[in-house]
């Protein structure tokens, strides 16, 4: 076939118009009879003849009727050809080097690859947007509780990366940008769209992976919450239990830490919010089965201290009868958590006046823990109660005589009613205070 590039370039464009539809149509012809004669040279002449004519067009020659209607016809039928030029020519390699105006359709037909570009668009564009949401759920996780170094850099640089992406694959700067950077790594633009997919893709996996990593972070950030606390760093250490609560919000040992330390700083209600969340949570997801115990006896304790005795006897029992069923029983603490829930238990049913269930409670606490003054001080409390003096004057003895808690403010109450009762002069002393109260 005779290209047209070979045609008498002296010719007058007009005169030009037939002998390019001639060769166009000639050219169409041979490769809709899928011509085995067919080549990569003939598709690019028709092409470039394709361009001649659209050259002639821009420039207001003026078109016969019938020519107009030719081209037309012609395009039609070059249209429907789009998978034997794919076949025949790699169009992408000749558009690099022609450069043709993208106005010029024919020199863009989409490759095999290109066709599915919509698909990976739309893929990229889902990618960014599960992206920026877990940014946003991470960071927020990630912050609570007041922002450190390691979490202002891990939220600083998932948010960078995530920027960059978005930009690069939604603005016109960023799109012209990532374009540049291609072209130089000498990449295939038929390739782009995957490419940028995949970069998407890959992106959303690493945030994820940050995010699915948050629950092993918690007990990290958990770890250093105890350390603070023991260091009487208190306001550090709640701040560090309340992130690792955000970063694992079923983290019920560090609800139990939260609880602690708003118990601490005399905050009751806020520690009682705690430890209800930490004593309904399944024990069996504890990663020290001990806490799930000592949850429901602080809980218990503070359900007395409020007044509220069914609700401490439940969580107390819940937590005795778990013991029964052999839970955490390798545990080295188990046996003062055990005195705790009993000897709170008998206090509950003292405060019932069920004086006979809390004596048996505490004799059982005892039986665990002989050197603690609390259960004594209640029994005492229990004997008064059934009207026996002398056996209550026998345990405000021992109340005296045994270690005491006196951090715990209940117990530093029993040991001024035992000196009250006990003590002659404790007991004018009290008195000679309360006259001078007196208005």
């Amino acid at each position: 076939m005779k290209l047209l590039s070979s045609l008498d370039t002296s010719m007058s464009e007009v005169s030009l118009i037939p002998t390019a539809l001639n060769e166009y149509e000639l050219a169409l012809t041979q490769l809709e009879k899928n011509d085995p004669e067919s080549t990569s040279k003939d598709i690019l002449g028709m092409l470039i003849t394709r361009d001649t004519l659209q050259a002639i067009l821009d420039k207001g020659t003026e078109f016969s009727p019938d020519n107009l209607i030719k081209i037309d016809e012609l395009d039609e039928r070059l249209k429907k050809q789009q998978s034997n030029i794919l076949k025949l020519l790699k169009i992408s390699k000749w558009r690099s080097l022609t450069k043709p105006n993208e106005n010029n359709w024919w020199w863009y037909f989409p490759s095999r690859w290109e066709k599915y570009d919509w698909i990976w668009n739309a893929l990229s564009i889902t990618a960014l947007t599960i992206s920026l949401s877990l940014v946003v759920n991470t960071s927020s996780r990630l912050l609570t509780g007041g922002a450190n170094p390691v979490n202002t850099l891990a939220v600083v640089g998932q948010s960078v990366l995530t920027l960059l992406a978005g930009s690069g694959a939604l603005t016109e700067a960023g799109k012209e940008a990532y374009k540049r950077t291609l072209i130089r790594l000498h990449i295939r633009k038929e390739f782009w769209q995957e490419l940028n997919c995949g970069l998407s893709l890959l992106l959303l996996a690493a945030l994820y992976g940050v995010n699915a990593s948050l629950p092993n972070w918690a007990i990290a950030t958990n770890r250093n919450g105890i350390e603070n606390y023991n260091n009487k760093r208190l306001e550090s250490a709640k701040a560090d239990f309340e992130r690792a609560i955000a970063m694992r919000p079923d983290y019920a040992e560090a609800r139990y830490n939260l609880g602690v330390v708003y118990e601490d700083i005399n905050e009751l209600d806020k520690a009682k919010t705690q430890y209800e969340l930490a004593a309904q949570s399944d024990p069996q997801r504890y990663l020290d089965p001990i806490t799930y115990l000592k949850a429901n006896n602080n809980l218990g304790r503070l359900y007395i201290l409020k007044k509220e005795y069914t609700g401490a006897v439940i969580f107390l029992k819940t937590g005795l009868d778990k013991i029964d069923s052999g839970y955490a029983k390798s545990n080295p603490d188990l046996k003062q958590v055990r005195y705790s829930l009993l000897k709170n238990l008998g206090w509950a049913r003292l405060k019932q006046e069920r004086y006979d269930e809390s004596l048996g409670k505490l004799n059982d606490a005892i039986n665990l823990d002989a050197s603690s003054s609390a259960a004594y001080c209640l029994k005492a409390q229990a004997w008064e109660g059934k009207n026996n003096q002398e056996k209550a004057n026998q345990q405000w003895n021992l109340c005296l005589s045994k270690n005491s808690d006196l951090s715990k403010p209940e117990e530093d109450d029993w040991y001024g009613m035992a000196n009250l009762h006990l003590d002659p002069s404790f007991k004018k002393e009290s008195q000679v205070k309360k006259d001078k109260e007196k208005p």
